[in-house]
């Protein structure tokens, strides 16, 4: 009895967190008008996540959050952007495709397209766990999301189906992505993608300390 009344404290603890950490995406989020605030709390979010789901401490939510979101505010902006304007190259390559004419070579170029594509959302599942995790220069979280990415792949593949369940979940309950929807992919992506990090390494981050 005692096991199961720890087990639902522990569930509802998990749940308050995954809310908070919910409102403040939104929020942080709405403060830098979404242009500029998205990426530096979907950051700020993964961090905060990657210490809760790797250390397993129990941490102030809101300061490391908001510590996060200034202190990574530049940075994860012109990452963000860059992917962004990655995506929509490749959103751009396959318009242009759409309007040539069947052939051998627009087969060959269609393919390749797809084939960068599946690269591209690969390396965006490992993005942001590598980014609150190592120290890095910015183009080396790049590379280092998309070696995880392709060396780790049953844990890529179960991720990929952890998030298709979860889709469809939301799909069947809209009601719950503006409570937990964001939070919720975080958890995914990092439990996951945690699974490939080692905890002790020489590049990661270490938690900041909270109590100044």
């Amino acid at each position: 009895m005692k096991n199961l009344s720890e087990w639902y404290i522990r569930l509802g603890v998990w749940g308050l967190n995954l809310f908070l950490l919910n409102l403040f995406w939104f929020l942080f989020s709405i403060v830098g008008l979404f242009v500029f605030g998205v990426f530096p709390a979907t950051v700020a979010l993964f961090t905060v996540m990657r210490t809760l789901v790797m250390e397993k401490e129990e941490i102030p939510l809101f300061k490391l959050f908001w510590r996060t979101y200034k202190s990574e505010f530049l940075n994860s902006n012109l990452i963000g952007y860059l992917i962004s304007l990655f995506g929509f190259i490749l959103y751009i390559d396959l318009r242009v495709l759409q309007q040539l004419d069947n052939s051998l070579l627009h087969l060959s170029l269609t393919i390749m397209t797809f084939v960068i594509i599946f690269v591209y959302f690969l390396t965006l599942l490992y993005l942001f766990p590598v980014l609150v995790h190592f120290d890095l220069k910015t183009f080396q979280y790049f590379k280092y999301a998309l070696i995880l990415a392709i060396g780790r792949p049953f844990q890529t593949l179960f991720m990929i189906v952890a998030l298709a369940i979860l889709a469809f979940f939301f799909m069947q309950v809209p009601g719950l992505i503006p409570v937990f929807g964001v939070s919720l992919i975080s958890l995914t992506i990092m439990k996951i993608s945690s699974l490939s990090f080692i905890k002790k390494d020489i590049t990661s981050i270490s938690s900041p300390n909270l109590t100044s």
